[in-house]
């Protein structure tokens, strides 16, 4: 979780790890991979091309793809 300063002394969240969005989603890591590639998401990679590594999305990505699954209930 990378994170900036905000006001007051709190920290505002700016990346989701892949880990993250899988309990925020209550899904699995793969899960998460397959939503963000559906969608053509901007992921931020840490690791050289073929390796394991860190990989985050922005806040403001993961947004836009919750407010677009969003269902209306009633």
């Amino acid at each position: 979780m990378m994170k900036t300063p905000g006001s007051r002394g709190q920290a505002q969240q700016v990346y989701f790890s892949f880990a993250e969005l899988a309990e925020r989603w209550r899904c699995s890591r793969s899960t998460v991979y397959n939503r963000l590639r559906s969608v053509g998401a901007e992921v931020l990679d840490f690791s050289s091309r073929g390796k394991k590594g860190k990989k985050v999305v922005r806040v403001s990505t993961v947004l836009v793809i919750e407010a677009k699954r969003l269902r209306r209930l009633g």
